[in-house]
């Protein structure tokens, strides 16, 4: 589990901030029906953000695997009843602490605000607002991260040209590993292969550009994609992800996930595409050339593959073994382009 003060930084913080806000509306809001004064309203509305942000994320830590692969309906509903009562836990207890340092009893203090008028609206405010926040992050996974925001702020409806690493992974053996599952098997084989290899993808910052079938295919900012190696940290996380996981695949699907990757880097063309149903695409030479990196893989027998761009860019004293192979001209293509293999050596 990530430290406490990862935890803290990531959602403690952002928690307490939302507390301080919501302090400065409440006491706008009650201030000619019920006058109080602000800084401690705020200091208590922070303290009690921060708890609650703090145990938020180490809930969310320790349920992450009890949550995969769950219904929509099933993960809003729990995840905002779980939160409301781990929300209502922390008012009760710091307003307890808050009047027993006011010279009340700290149980007398805790009654006093749970039969306050104030705790019902906070109580119905915080589950409303979770539940809503709850579906809109459930519903912007359906869309690579930040694109639902980039919709509604109009970035990309114009062609935009902008530079981006990817990385096609192809699941090898897949038509073989199909006819032996059978359809409706290989469909849990894959949904199972793709949610976990998350976690690794997640860590170094990728995003997911597509699923296409069997293949996945990743992207990343230049200044993401090569910080401490992010970019190779992925595919070698992904591997170990799935070695760690053998014994499971062997037992439940009698396969284990094996596959091979491409990667590049260049200049593309981002736009939004589509009426009926709306997209962000990429498109350019890249993409073309990534693919046909991803398919060498086979031909030189290689599971990892990546293009002398990327290799400038590497640092190879992390742990690294980068190897050339060959300069070769990609079918479709005029200009050759040099061919690394890549692989860790730790």
């Amino acid at each position: 589990m990530k430290s406490v003060k990862s935890i803290i930084a990531k959602h403690g913080l952002p928690f307490l901030f939302i507390g301080v806000i919501y302090a400065i509306i409440e006491h706008a809001l009650t201030q000619s029906t019920d006058p109080k004064p602000l800084w401690p309203l705020i200091l208590r509305a922070g303290i009690s953000g921060m708890l609650i942000g703090t145990l938020i994320g180490v809930f969310d830590l320790t349920f992450i695997n009890h949550f995969r692969k769950r219904t929509f309906l099933y993960l809003v509903l729990v995840k905002a009843i779980s939160y409301t009562l781990i929300l209502s836990s922390s008012l009760i207890l710091v307003n307890g602490i808050w009047e027993m340092i006011n010279g009340k009893e700290f149980l007398e203090g805790m009654i006093e605000y749970l039969n306050s008028e104030m705790f019902v609206i906070n109580l119905w405010t915080i589950f409303l607002l979770i539940l809503i926040h709850s579906s809109v992050v459930q519903i912007n996974s359906l869309h690579r991260k930040g694109e639902l925001l980039d919709f509604i702020s109009g970035r990309y409806h114009q062609p935009k040209e902008v530079e981006r690493i990817f990385a096609f992974i192809d699941l090898v053996g897949s038509t073989t590993i199909a006819e032996h599952l059978g359809h409706r098997k290989f469909g849990q084989f894959l949904k199972d292969y793709y949610s976990d290899i998350s976690k690794p993808i997640s860590n170094t910052k990728a995003e997911i550009y597509q699923y296409v079938g069997d293949e996945i295919i990743l992207c990343w900012e230049p200044h993401r994609g090569f910080e401490n190696n992010n970019v190779i940290d992925c595919i070698i996380g992904i591997q170990q992800t799935i070695d760690n996981l053998a014994e499971y695949y062997g037992q439940k699907y009698g396969h284990l996930p094996r596959f091979r990757t491409g990667i590049h880097v260049g200049q593309v063309l981002v736009t939004w595409v589509g009426e009926l149903k709306k997209e962000i695409l990429f498109i350019g030479d890249v993409m073309n050339t990534t693919a046909r990196i991803q398919e060498d893989c086979k031909r030189l027998g290689h599971d990892l593959l990546i293009s002398g761009q990327v290799a400038e860019k590497i640092n190879s004293q992390n742990g690294l073994k980068i190897e050339f192979i060959e300069e070769t001209v990609p079918r479709g293509k005029e200009k050759p382009i040099a061919l690394y293999a890549v692989e860790s050596v730790q």
